[in-house]
């Protein structure tokens, strides 16, 4: 019906139309409008984006979840060593309690040790894309943004990790001793950090040279990623973790901010859209029909875990209870990286269970919807969304008070 260039204007003029309407006709954050085009014009609904769609749009889609790690790592604020040892313990600690409750409910539901514990080291991770959309949208601004964004990024630190020790353990291949098989995923973090290195050290020389040249440098950032996936991908190391990296030692290392950093909700929206369209196209909602019992049960288990441990060491990181509760919330989203990350396994491990498969989605498909309303509610409830409020004067929406992007 459509050629691949005509397909590629309907997505980008669709999600616009439909993230517009989202948030101002129903105040629901845009990314939410995304999705649901996505699901509009995907498997779900008119079919027009089929899988081979999707899948001929690889390469574009690693590059936006490249770069939307790169701006993740990049946005987390820098702290004197106090804090950043009391914030990293403090999202260890929730990471690893919301990823030991969900790993019991899948054992509960019969599932073996190793595909539920691959399950539950997805479902750690938080969306970096909706986090970041989300923040902009609303103009986020202020210290509880920037834990979130530590949050978000400590989640997904883990969570790549512990799938990139697991894999060598789950894919189809010829027989390895337990030693060779966790040297191949130790070999794979260790290379994924070196390349992260090599990629923070390319910037900060570039922009040394370029200076604040702004359309130079968002194109020496964009080749580094570019660069910077293509090795990850040609060494066979986690294309994810490096980008993370990358963006973590360019904010710390650069004290007097000469990286002119790219900003995925503004410079560079039109990757945004299209990953949120092309994930929604790709989920199908028959898996919330079939799974969605399973889909709340593991949504509130991640809720829990993650709440519970935030309300343990919310004194050593500075919260209220209040605001530990509202940290949890706005962790929710599941995003487009853990449906890669489960379309990339399930291609080595042609074993896993369709119903582990099939609830996953599900949950990955409840979290795109209804995770930017989380991050959005979290963001409202610290006072930090600065586009969301009124004067007290006039009552006129305060638009124009910029945000985190």
């Amino acid at each position: 019906m459509f050629n691949s260039i005509q397909l590629f204007g309907l997505v980008l003029l669709g999600g616009l139309a439909a993230g517009e309407v989202s948030r101002r006709t129903f105040a629901l954050p845009r990314t939410t409008g995304y999705v649901l085009f996505g699901l509009l014009v995907g498997q779900s609904g008119l079919n027009w984006v089929t899988l081979l769609h999707i899948e001929s749009a690889q390469l574009f889609i690693d590059l936006a979840l490249g770069l939307i790690l790169f701006e993740l790592g990049y946005l987390v604020p820098r702290r004197n060593l106090e804090d950043v040892r009391n914030r990293l313990l403090a999202g260890c600690a929730l990471s690893l309690m919301a990823g030991f409750l969900v790993l019991a409910l899948f054992r509960y539901w019969g599932f073996s040790t190793g595909s539920a514990l691959f399950a539950a080291a997805l479902c750690v991770a938080t969306s970096p894309a909706i986090t970041i959309a989300t923040c902009s949208d609303v103009g986020a601004k202020g210290d509880r943004t920037g834990l979130l964004y530590t949050m978000v990024a400590i989640n997904g630190a883990v969570a790549f990790a512990a799938i990139v020790l697991l894999v060598p353990f789950l894919i189809d291949s010829a027989p390895m001793s337990g030693l060779a098989r966790v040297s191949s995923a130790l070999g794979s973090i260790f290379g994924s950090i070196v390349l992260g290195g090599a990629c923070a050290g390319l910037v900060l020389l570039g922009a040394d040279r370029l200076e604040r040249q702004v359309e130079h440098q968002h194109l020496l950032i964009l080749g580094t990623i570019v660069l910077g996936v293509g090795t990850a991908i040609y060494l066979e190391v986690s294309v994810f973790l490096p980008m993370l990296i990358f963006g973590i030692l360019v904010s710390a290392i650069d004290r007097e901010r000469k990286v002119v950093a790219i900003r995925i909700a503004s410079d560079a929206r039109v990757f945004l859209v299209i990953t949120f369209v092309l994930a929604g196209a790709a989920l199908d909602i028959a898996y919330l029909r079939d799974y969605w019992l399973e889909a709340i049960l593991i949504a509130l288990a991640r809720l829990a875990g993650q709440v519970l441990a935030i309300l343990t060491s919310r004194k050593s990181i500075g919260l209220t209870v209040r605001e530990s509760v509202f940290l949890g919330v706005g962790l929710q989203p599941m995003s487009s990286i853990a449906l890669v990350l489960l379309v990339n396994t399930q291609m080595l491990y042609s074993g896993m269970d369709a119903k582990l498969v099939g609830m996953l989605m599900a949950t990955i498909l409840l979290m795109q919807l209804f995770g930017p309303l989380a991050t959005q509610t979290a963001i409202k409830g610290f006072g930090e969304a600065t586009r969301l409020r009124t004067s007290a004067s006039n009552g006129i929406p305060a638009e124009n008070n910029g945000g985190t992007s």
